[in-house]
């Protein structure tokens, strides 16, 4: 029977943050705790389920299980982070068995990219689509898939890292330390870049987006930069799996005026039609999707 309660937890280097949904994807509460991860992940597991039972006491219903949606390569079927720039001290720690003791109750855990593209399906497009690629525009550029109304996460659940697809052929150099990666122009520190390169100095993506819509040509130059790296990367993903629907979501997300028009065009250029006609592409509405998305995903069967 499926639950109608659900428990997410969103856990960045600076705040872990925790949402009660129910099954319509109605936010009951929600609250956040610092991460403070040089304190260690033992410290952070304790103060973690402290908060949990000290949150869901606010709830009518106690939720069945929690799902915890993590930053960085995530390896869901042993529970523990394998790499995290921002949580260093969590990697190759039992996160997720660990909060399962803690808590005496089943936890789930996955990238929290793959969360942001389940909480897409499943609330920004309420199920419409069967199979949709997410990619989630922040400090870096993220990605999850979901083929058949079901998450995919490949044999190492590394699948959807779509931000690390080459769409320079020796370009820009990646935080990965390859060159030519989507997030080399599409994430946070790739824009800041290009906007260095044409001569620009805002603090953030949303100080260019205010240049681009008062009219500064060279900073609408660069979000035409970011589309088209948007764009070649998009191109490659219906290619390869034949998405009903695209969903653009993370900070950066909110400056896609800026930027969709490159993005639509380089989708109506390709000539094998029916798949670039099917595919319908979104700026997200809703923020928090990754803690959203990992609320309901704890509630599948």
């Amino acid at each position: 029977m499926r639950r109608d309660i659900g428990l997410g937890v969103d856990v960045g280097g600076t705040f872990a943050k925790m949402v009660l949904v129910d099954g319509r994807g109605r936010v009951l509460l929600q609250g956040r705790i610092p991460s403070s991860p040089e304190k260690g992940p033992e410290r952070f597991v304790a103060r973690l389920a402290r908060s949990i039972r000290e949150f869901e006491r606010r709830s009518p219903r106690r939720p069945g299980t929690a799902c915890l949606a993590v930053a960085g390569d995530v390896d869901p079927a042993a529970g523990c982070v394998r790499r995290s720039p921002n949580l260093p001290a969590f990697e190759g720690f039992p996160l997720r068995d660990a909060l399962t003791g803690a808590l005496e109750r089943p936890v789930c855990m996955h990238n929290d990219a793959n969360m942001a593209a389940w909480g897409a399906y499943a609330l920004e497009l309420g199920r419409r689509y069967d199979d949709v690629v997410t990619l989630t525009l922040g400090t870096g550029v993220g990605g999850g898939v979901v083929l058949g109304g079901r998450l995919h996460t490949g044999a190492t659940g590394s699948a959807g890292e779509a931000g690390h697809m080459r769409v320079v052929f020796g370009g820009e150099t990646c935080g990965c330390g390859a060159k030519g990666c989507l997030e080399a122009y599409a994430g946070k520190y790739g824009i800041l870049r290009l906007a260095a390169a044409a001569g620009l100095k805002p603090r953030d993506p949303a100080a260019l987006a205010e240049a681009a819509a008062a009219g500064d040509r060279a900073a609408r130059a660069v979000w035409l930069r970011v589309g088209e790296a948007l764009g070649v990367g998009i191109v490659n993903l219906v290619y390869l799996l034949n998405p009903e629907a695209v969903v653009i979501t993370g900070g950066i997300s909110a400056a896609g005026r800026h930027f969709i028009g490159p993005i639509r065009r380089a989708l109506s250029q390709e000539s094998f039609r029916a798949a670039f006609d099917r595919v319908h592409v979104h700026l997200a509405k809703r923020a928090e999707l990754g803690v959203l998305g990992a609320a309901l995903y704890s509630l599948e069967p």
